[in-house]
């Protein structure tokens, strides 16, 4: 019989549902499971250990079709029912709601490395040498695109920064104009007048100059370490000074 089935402890009410193709045989193999005290459900296993079989009452729950079994099952499963450790009709879960789930997961990291310590040195390598198909990680390999000139791209692009054309309709700034203000700005930069915060009058070893910028020029000094020394509390650069 194909269907759903039901393990019911009369005591308490506690349920655990399970499919198969042949619900009589699958009966039996828990049954003998259990008194041989291998059964993998560890819930049903110490149940049954303490009172015995004529605590269990096994019954079917629905017959259905075998293309839908798993289906059906899921049906039953999102119910949550106590005995059940895996919640999905797919099975192979037998961990996340295993009381034992810390002692199990510790066994098996210990066997995997265990295993592996075990392994000579062209062993390991044999393992993690094994190229594409043989990989059973490997899934399908990394590609990486190249601009004409040699320089790694990101996908979509069709060349890097430095050779990405800008003239015409390719230059962001193609068809607009600088206000009058900001060509101002730009000139007076250009002639040497500061604007904005760069206008801050900055002193070190008593000369002033007109900005950080001015005297990183002067000094050949970059700006931003000009900058760090006026703010440090270094005593040894408390002649980098912004004038007051």
């Amino acid at each position: 019989m194909i269907g759903i089935y039901k393990i019911t402890n009369k005591n308490n009410g506690k349920s655990y549902f399970g499919s198969s193709k042949n619900i009589e045989t699958r009966w039996l193999t828990h049954k003998n499971q259990l008194k041989n005290g291998i059964h993998h459900n560890i819930y049903l296993q110490r149940t049954w250990d303490k009172y015995g079989e004529d605590i269990f009452v096994f019954e079917i729950v629905e017959e259905c079709d075998i293309n839908i079994l798993l289906e059906t099952e899921q049906k039953y499963l999102d119910s949550n029912p106590e005995y059940n450790i895996g919640l999905t009709a797919s099975g192979g879960d037998n961990i996340s709601k295993n009381p034992n789930k810390k002692d199990i997961i510790s066994r098996i990291t210990k066997s995997v490395k265990d295993r592996y310590d075990s392994m000579t040195d062209d062993e390991k390598k044999m393992k993690h040498s094994q190229p594409m198909e043989q990989n059973p990680n490997w899934r399908g390999g990394t590609s990486f695109k190249y601009c004409e000139c040699g320089n790694r791209i990101g996908y979509g692009n069709i060349c890097c920064s430095k050779c990405r054309p800008r003239t015409e309709s390719n230059n962001p700034f193609y068809g607009k104009n600088h206000t009058e203000e900001t060509k101002n700005n730009l000139r007076e930069k250009r002639l040497g007048v500061y604007n904005g915060n760069q206008n801050i009058p900055i002193i070190i070893d008593n000369v002033e100059y007109r900005s950080s910028g001015e005297a990183s020029k002067i000094l050949n000094i970059p700006m931003v370490t000009i900058r760090w020394r006026v703010r440090s509390n270094n005593k040894k650069f408390n002649n980098y000074q912004y004038k007051e």
